[in-house]
């Protein structure tokens, strides 16, 4: 999964500590730039269970994307929890994670 985003906007991004960032340091600026398109996209779009699927040819990085769940938080914000896999080279890595959607439309990871 793509850990890249706090704030997602088709373009910039901003992140927090949490388990997603620890993928961030494979990806270039480019990369992440188009893994957070995908990733807004998705969130904004896609109804619970249905998949995103997106491939970047010039570097061979492949993403999945997969909202789960729709619910609220204690605050009111819309929230989604979301399965985000990449891959590049054969290798693959998944994380579960949450993002609450702003009162602007973007949405952020929660935690």
């Amino acid at each position: 999964m793509v850990p890249v985003f706090k704030t997602v906007t088709p373009q910039t991004v901003t992140e927090p500590d949490s388990p997603l960032t620890e993928l961030k340091t494979s990806l270039d600026r480019s990369d992440r730039e188009v893994a957070l398109r995908a990733l807004q996209m998705a969130l904004t779009e896609l109804g619970d269970g249905a998949t995103l699927v997106w491939r970047r040819q010039a570097t061979k990085l492949a993403g999945r994307i997969k909202p789960l769940s729709v619910f609220r938080d204690e605050h009111g914000r819309l929230c989604r929890t979301v399965l985000y896999s990449l891959s590049r080279g054969g290798k693959e890595n998944e994380i579960e994670g949450v993002a609450c959607r702003s009162p602007d439309g973007h949405w952020a990871i929660a935690g």
